[in-house]
């Protein structure tokens, strides 16, 4: 069970089934140090919020029911410059940014090499903290592993995604994926973090997919972030 999830929807994403206040009463009664709310950006279909919806996440308090939470978007890459779905602006007032391609938003499939190329011109925008579910290649093939390297050069995260780890978002990539980039990491010396990509309160801080296949892939727990909340923070340019 993780202490620490950054990758979390509520209902403002459209096909989520909880509230902010849900989660964190779930995350207390979780024991959870710290959570994070990443709403799907508003490119996405789904999403029944505009860019405001994120700009006004800053009036929240920082602790709220003893969790420090922590206001986030899963945006969307939405070109082949990398540009995602909110503004410069919005992403400055953000404690951090997920971001990856997702079917149901502007950008579609063209195949690896361009695919690729947008996702490397994400990275070294600045703009983002986090490639959420980067292994999960199916319906938008990328290079993993020139991905996971601009990723560990940029001090960029490369996320673990409980909910792609089994039922039918388990594919014959999955484990392949994530070996290499596991090994990337591990040359770079950097981390990976975990999150849950919960779509409801009885999937947050779920790590268990992940406890099955850790020997496989090559993890180990000081190579997972949501351990080092310090370092974590510091990363993400957080004061406490």
């Amino acid at each position: 069970m993780l202490k620490i999830d950054l990758h979390t929807h509520t209902i403002a994403s459209g096909h989520a089934h909880n509230t902010i206040l849900e989660y964190i009463n779930r995350a207390k009664e979780l024991k959870m140090t710290v959570l994070g709310i990443s709403d799907h950006g508003p490119s996405d279909d789904d999403a029944i919020i505009k860019e405001s919806y994120f700009k006004t996440m800053t009036r929240m308090p920082k602790r709220i029911n003893g969790i420090r939470v922590l206001k986030g978007i899963e945006a969307n890459i939405i070109n082949t410059k990398g540009n995602i779905d909110i503004s410069d602006k919005t992403v400055g007032s953000m404690d951090y940014v997920l971001a990856n391609f997702h079917s149901e938003c502007p950008y579609k499939n063209k195949g690896e090499k361009i695919n690729t190329k947008a996702m490397i011109s994400a990275i070294h925008s600045g703009k983002i903290n986090i490639i959420s579910h980067p292994f999960a290649t199916e319906k938008f093939p990328i290079d993993i592993k020139a991905v996971s390297e601009a990723a560990c050069k940029n001090n960029v995260l490369l996320e673990i995604d409980s909910a792609y780890l089994s039922g039918s978002k388990f594919k014959p990539s999955t484990i392949p994926n994530l070996k290499v980039m596991i090994a990337i990491v591990k040359k770079y010396k950097m981390k990976v973090i975990i999150g849950s990509d919960a779509h409801n309160i009885w999937e947050l801080a779920d790590d268990a997919p992940l406890k099955k296949i850790k020997k496989e892939i090559g993890l180990k727990d000081n190579m997972i972030i949501n351990n080092y909340p310090k370092e974590l923070f510091t990363l993400l340019k957080i004061k406490d």
